[in-house]
């Protein structure tokens, strides 16, 4: 994929993020999409740092539009696809259980960071009042990671049903 398309992807992202993305809520829930294609690029494509690159800029964006404090968003992002750059040297991206394990993790790493650093901006905001919220916005983030992977995976290993991956 070329750095365009990615561009494209999260430029998507982040428009209906705050939008459309609140008319088809679940439960008052929504997935964060910067976070979802920051971990997706990131774990897919190891040659190049899509997720790094992207999620800093448009987490500052993010920041900059719709909350009171600039960084903490681009920051945890940053952080995240570090992390999952080292752990990616040990999984197998074909593998969809790999994919939601490091996505899992990731999201919870996300979370803890960004209410962190918020923290320390001097935002009020409890731990467990974030925390509560958490599980379900990870159980909707993962279901679009899974639908975006799909989709990604497929232009990136063309044929997956000849190799050995069992």
């Amino acid at each position: 994929m070329k750095y365009w398309q990615v561009g494209l992807l999260y430029l998507a992202a982040f428009l209906i993020q705050p939008s459309l993305l609140n008319v088809i809520n679940i439960g008052g829930y929504t997935p964060n999409l910067i976070l979802c294609l920051t971990i997706l690029s990131t774990f897919l494509y190891e040659e190049e740092i899509y997720g790094v690159i992207f999620g800093a800029v448009f987490g500052i964006l993010y920041d900059i539009m719709y909350s009171n404090v600039v960084g903490p968003m681009p920051i945890s992002l940053i952080l995240v696809a570090l992390g999952i750059i080292i752990v990616r040297e040990y999984t197998n991206i074909e593998n969809i259980i790999n994919m939601w394990a490091v996505s899992i993790v990731s999201i919870l790493a996300f979370y803890f960071l960004n209410w962190g650093l918020h923290h320390i901006a001097g935002n009020p905001v409890g731990f467990r009042f974030v925390f509560n919220s958490v599980p379900w916005i990870a159980l909707y983030s993962l279901a679009v990671i899974t639908i975006l992977y799909w989709i990604l995976i497929r232009k990136l290993a063309r044929h997956r049903r000849d190799r050995y991956i069992r």
